[in-house]
């Protein structure tokens, strides 16, 4: 599919089309359901009710609840309902949210790609985790919100890998080549930017506003070009993910198409009140996190499989 362009201004309704063509879709019941888990409040009962209408899902949970990781020496899970039991909202929310988005990294031709989707599916869950690290220990935002929104911030690059997977991989060279980052590439080479792209997943997929907010404006620094002014809770929301994606970057999960991971913004370091040291924590406090998620992503993997 060509990419429509007036006066060098790309058009990105004309991306639509693609997206609705090559990307899969999250099951219908993703959204209502992440965030009745997000609540903590949520009666189980009416979580019960939603997940077993999709028996797909459900499987899912329940093959997570049933690895000797879990269950140990219990006996087998056989109900959704004794699942919830034993993960938990956070878990059963992670195992949901990771086994519908990684769909979307799936690609049949993946060896003829200049460029290995599993790397960029190792950098997502590396800023999920890095995320919802500092979340938990700045009390920023909500830490499955902070996961949520890490998991999915460059699922515009998924996309453009799908539609374009020449042009992205050739902008991931010049990335490479110029040591600037990938989003510097796009606009350098008048591409379609991987935020403007994933917001157009955004829309596709029907995620809420906060999803949309973080995927569109991970890059932008400055609260008043996002147009979020006076949106504190947002705001914190972007910056805690955008720091997320410098660590990832920082600790080498996998590879996004760039190497150059620069310096956080002073800005938001300065609106979040961070310093270097502290930053020095996080990043040892989310390389343990991620031994720790190691074990449950597999077992989410395998689930998938």
């Amino acid at each position: 599919m060509g990419m429509e362009s007036f006066g060098g201004v790309i058009d990105y309704e004309s991306i639509v089309d693609g997206i609705k063509d090559n990307l899969p879709t999250l099951p219908t019941i993703f959204e209502s359901l992440s965030d009745m888990l997000k609540d903590p409040n949520s009666p189980t009962h009416s979580i019960l009710e939603i997940m077993k209408s999709d028996q797909t899902l459900s499987m899912k949970v329940l093959r997570v609840a049933n690895s000797v990781h879990y269950r140990g020496e219990r006996q087998r899970v056989t109900d959704v309902g004794e699942a919830i039991g034993t993960l938990g909202f956070d878990k059963i929310h992670m195992v949901i949210l990771t086994s519908s988005v990684f769909k979307a990294f799936v690609f049949k031709d993946a060896k003829k790609l200049n460029y290995d989707p599993a790397e960029l599916w190792k950098h997502s869950l590396g800023v999920a985790v890095s995320s919802a690290t500092i979340a938990e220990l700045t009390g920023l935002c909500q830490r499955q919100r902070a996961y949520s929104c890490g998991l999915v911030h460059d699922i515009g690059k998924v996309a453009r890998l799908h539609l374009h997977p020449e042009a992205f991989c050739s902008d991931v060279g010049d990335a490479l080549y110029d040591e600037i980052s990938l989003f510097e590439a796009e606009q350098k080479n008048n591409s379609p930017t991987h935020d403007r792209v994933g917001q157009i997943v955004c829309k596709e997929w029907s995620l809420n506003r906060d999803v949309e907010a973080v995927i569109r404006w991970h890059h932008q620094p400055d609260i008043i070009e996002r147009g979020t002014v006076g949106e504190d809770e947002l705001n914190n929301l972007i910056d805690v993910v955008s720091i997320g994606n410098w660590l990832s970057h920082s600790l080498h999960f996998g590879f996004s198409g760039h190497r150059s991971h620069g310096r956080i913004p002073a800005e938001i370091l300065e609106r979040l009140l961070l310093d270097e040291e502290q930053l020095d924590y996080f990043k040892q406090e989310t390389r343990e996190n991620f031994k720790d998620f190691r074990n449950f992503l597999n077992l989410i993997e395998r689930a998938i499989g």
